[in-house]
């Protein structure tokens, strides 16, 4: 007769806690987005001097194509006055909207210095003035003054930083999430303080293609944010509202 092997004893079975991430929807610093970014993103003084010293002024007017995607450019391109438009075409046709261009910016540094062609189509929003430097200037400039090349290496750190946060927002598979965090996002770069919040100058198409996402489902959201208390919807215009 055989013997019942003797089991181990048994421990009692705990279920693994999974938190569920929900929306955070955080009071907004308008300092932090109307000025630290403002200063982090342009040009100092100095280098914006330099720049000027060794470019040519050329002006632009609404609706005019400064640069179109895939277009082979040895200009490095320095915003001096306006606005300018940042997008590119989906395959279906339609129009991402990727940020817009204030002045003391800088664009096209990866495309001179790669001599690659231009990734995104850029469109003048109304009057602009734009500082072009070719190739052959800019390395002159950045070879004799190392201060000039730090600051444009700064300029490249952030653009490749809005690139992952603009394919980190377009992963969000939820919108509600998504068109906030596209609202945030814009707000780095395309706003003023208000006394009740900061005022993102764009229009809900815009927003809608920033978000991918079609501009009635966008609208829904935004007025589910305004019942909520957190934006004040405007013509063309989105303030995001201190809690």
């Amino acid at each position: 007769m055989k013997h019942a092997t003797a089991l181990p004893p048994t421990r009692p079975f705990k279920f693994k806690q999974v938190t569920v991430r929900q929306p955070a929807y955080k009071a907004l610093d308008a300092d932090v987005f109307t000025k630290v970014w403002a200063e982090n993103s342009a040009l100092t003084e100095r280098s914006a001097k330099a720049l000027h010293s060794v470019g040519v002024l050329r002006q632009w007017t609404e609706g005019q194509v400064v640069l179109s995607r895939g277009q082979s450019t040895s200009t490095a391109l320095l915003l001096v006055k306006g606005r300018l438009r940042v997008s590119v075409t989906t395959p279906e046709g339609e129009e991402q909207l990727l940020r817009w261009m204030l002045p003391g910016e800088i664009s096209g540094l990866s495309s001179v210095f790669a001599e690659t062609t231009y990734p995104a189509d850029l469109v003048a929003v109304g009057p602009t003035q734009v500082l072009h430097i070719e190739r052959t200037r800019l390395v002159d400039l950045i070879a004799r003054d190392p201060v000039v090349a730090v600051d444009l290496l700064r300029i490249l750190g952030l653009r490749i930083n809005q690139l992952f946060d603009t394919l980190a927002d377009q992963g969000i598979h939820s919108l509600e999430q998504r068109v906030w965090a596209t609202l945030e996002r814009i707000a780095k770069f395309n706003s003023v303080a208000v006394p009740d919040g900061v005022m993102l100058r764009v229009s809900q198409s815009d927003l809608a293609q920033a978000a991918s996402a079609s501009r009635q489902r966008v609208n829904q959201q935004l007025r589910h944010f305004q019942d909520q208390g957190l934006i004040r919807l405007g013509y063309r215009n989105i303030v995001l509202l201190r809690r």
